[in-house]
C-alpha cells in the first residue's frame, strides 16, 4: 500500500472517530427533556403501534391520556403536545411525526387558533426557545426538520441552535448529572405516559365561567391557515382528523376561536368537539391546575369524553387484546399503581380530596372538622367535599360552625353535623363505626366496640381543623392531620 492511500485511510479512520466522539458528546450534553418525552414515540413507532396523534399545547399535554384511552378503548395514542405550542408548530410537530409513521386519526386542539404571529421567533409569538426545544430535539436533522426551521423561523441565527442544539448545550458539561449518562446505557427515565404529563395539584381560587356569546373570529389568521394544512395533509394521507377544543378558562376571543374552529371543521367535513360548550363537563374550580391547565381528575373526565366522542365517530382498533402491546398494558399498570399510591399521604389537602375523588372506591375512609373551625369559610374545600358526596349537612355544619364528619365506605356516603352525646353507629366493609360529636375539640370515634382508642382525639393534634383517617380491617392505617392558616394547611400524619 502506498503512502497516499495509507494517509487517506488513516484520515478516514481519524474523521470517523471524530465524529463518532462528537456525535457522543453532543447527545451527552443535550437536555434530556425532549429525549424523555419523544423516545417512547419512536419506540413504539418503529413497531408501528401508534393509531393516533394528538396534537395542541399544553392544554393537550395535561388533558389528554393517553394510557386511559387504552384501558377504555384499546386505541393506541401519542401526545405529541407541546408546551407553549401554536398551530404552525404543531403542523410541523405532526409533520416530523409523519416521517416515522402514519397514524389512523389525528386529534388537534384549536387552542390559540386566533394567534396571528407568522414567526415563532416574533417578539409577540411568546413562544420561549426552551419550549420549542422540547418538541423538536429528540427528532434528528432531515428533510422536513429543515423546512420546519425554516417555515417558523425567520431570524436566520435563531435557526441555528435548531438545526444543531449543540450550539445551546454544549456548556452544560458543568451540570451533567447521572441522568445525562443513561440515554447511553439505555435506562434512562422516558416519559411512559405516552407524551402526556398530569398535574396533581389544583388551585384555589374561585372562578366563574362566562359565556360571552361570541361569534367568529373575523379574519383568518396564521392559527386557522395552519389549521387548514393540518387537515389537508391528513386528507391527502387518507388520515381521519378530529378538531377539539379543550376545557378551559376562555375568553371572548378565545371562545371566537373554538367556534371558528368548528366552522373550519364543517368546511372539509371532519368532526369537531368544542368541549368549551358541553355543560357540566368539568368544574373549572376542581379540575384544573389554574385557569389555563387541567389536572389530573380534569384529564381524566376529559380523556373519557373524548374517547367515547372517537368510538361514535371515527372509532379505531381495540388493541388490548393484541400481542405484543406489552409495553402499553405494563405503563398502564404503573400509572394506575401511581394513582392508587397518591391516594393518601398528600401534605397538600386540596390535592388530597382531589385524590379521593379520583381513586376512592376501593377503601374506607372518614373527613373530621372541628367545631368553630375558620376553614368553613374555604369555598374550594366545601366544593371538593361535595363532590366526595358530602350531603346538606356539610352547609349546616358550615352555616352553625359546628362539628361534621363524613365517612365514606367504600364509595357509599354517611355524614352527620352537629355537637352533642348522641352516638351513632355506622357498619361499614371494615369495620362497626360509633361516631360520637361530643364538642368542638373533643369527637369520639371508636372501631368494633374498642373504648380505649379514640381515633379523633390526640393531645398534640387537638385543634387540627381537618382530619382525615383511612381504614382497613378495623384499624387505622393512616392519619393525616391539617391545621389551617387562612387556608393555608400545616400537615402532619401517624
Amino acid at each position: 500500500m502506498n503512502k497516499k492511500a495509507s494517509l487517506i485511510i488513516k484520515t478516514l479512520v481519524f474523521l470517523a472517530i471524530l465524529f463518532t466522539c462528537f456525535f457522543g458528546v453532543t447527545l451527552l450534553v443535550e437536555r434530556k427533556s425532549s429525549f424523555n418525552k419523544n423516545q417512547v414515540f419512536f419506540e413504539e413507532a418503529k413497531k408501528d403501534h401508534i393509531d393516533a396523534f394528538l396534537l395542541g399545547s399544553s392544554h393537550v399535554i395535561n388533558g389528554v391520556n393517553p394510557l386511559q384511552l387504552f384501558e377504555e378503548h384499546g386505541y393506541t395514542a401519542y401526545n405529541l403536545g407541546g408546551y407553549g405550542s401554536v398551530l404552525l408548530s404543531s403542523y410541523w410537530q405532526m409533520m416530523l411525526a409523519l416521517d416515522y409513521c402514519t397514524p389512523d386519526l389525528v386529534v388537534v386542539d384549536s387552542y390559540m387558533l386566533e394567534n396571528d404571529v407568522r414567526y415563532i421567533d416574533d417578539p409577540n409569538a411568546n413562544v420561549s426557545s426552551d419550549e420549542l426545544h422540547l418538541n423538536i430535539d429528540r427528532f434528528p436533522l432531515s428533510k422536513t426538520k429543515y423546512h420546519a426551521i425554516n417555515d417558523m423561523f425567520q431570524n436566520r441565527d435563531e435557526k441555528y441552535p435548531y438545526f444543531a442544539d449543540f450550539i445551546v448545550y454544549h456548556d452544560r458539561w458543568k451540570e451533567l448529572g447521572a441522568e445525562d449518562f443513561k440515554r447511553f446505557t439505555k435506562d434512562a427515565d422516558v416519559n411512559r405516559m405516552m407524551g402526556a404529563v398530569m398535574e396533581y395539584g389544583t388551585h384555589s381560587a374561585e372562578y366563574s365561567y362566562v359565556d360571552y356569546g361570541a361569534g367568529f373570529l373575523e379574519q383568518e389568521t396564521v392559527g386557522t391557515t395552519y389549521l387548514r394544512r393540518i387537515i389537508e395533509e391528513c386528507q391527502s394521507r387518507n388520515i381521519q382528523v378530529v378538531v377539539v377544543t379543550l376545557p378551559f378558562l376562555a375568553m371572548y376571543e378565545n371562545q371566537a376561536a373554538a367556534h371558528t374552529a368548528t366552522q373550519i371543521a364543517a368546511e372539509y367535513g371532519v368532526p369537531s368537539l368544542n368541549m368549551l360548550e358541553i355543560p357540566g363537563l368539568i368544574d373549572i374550580n376542581t379540575d384544573m391546575e389554574d385557569p389555563g391547565h387541567l389536572n389530573v381528575l380534569g384529564c381524566q373526565k376529559i380523556t373519557a369524553c373524548l374517547g367515547n366522542f372517537i368510538a361514535e365517530n371515527c372509532p379505531l382498533t381495540d388493541h388490548r387484546e393484541d400481542s405484543g402491546y406489552d409495553n402499553w398494558n405494563g405503563y398502564l399498570g404503573d400509572f394506575n399503581a401511581e394513582l392508587a399510591a397518591k391516594c393518601e399521604g398528600n401534605d397538600d389537602l386540596y390535592t388530597q380530596l382531589m385524590m379521593l375523588q379520583l381513586n376512592s372506591s376501593d377503601r374506607t375512609y372518614s373527613v373530621s372538622i372541628r367545631g368553630a373551625s375558620s376553614v368553613y369559610a374555604d369555598a374550594t374545600l366545601l366544593r371538593q367535599l361535595h363532590s366526595l358526596g358530602a350531603t346538606e349537612k356539610l352547609d349546616q355544619a358550615a352555616a352553625a360552625k359546628c362539628s361534621y364528619m363524613l365517612i365514606s365506605d367504600h364509595g357509599v356516603i354517611t355524614d352527620f353535623a352537629g355537637d352533642s352525646d348522641q352516638e351513632f353507629y355506622i357498619d361499614t366493609a371494615d369495620g362497626l363505626f360509633s361516631y360520637s360529636p361530643a364538642s368542638d375539640i373533643y369527637r369520639v370515634l371508636y372501631i368494633n366496640g374498642d373504648t380505649e382508642n379514640n381515633f379523633l382525639y390526640s393531645d398534640d393534634h387537638a385543634y387540627a381543623d381537618v382530619q382525615l383517617l383511612f381504614f382497613s380491617n378495623g384499624v387505622c392505617t393512616n392519619h393525616q392531620y391539617y391545621t389551617s392558616d387562612h387556608f393555608t394547611y400545616d400537615y402532619d400524619q401517624r
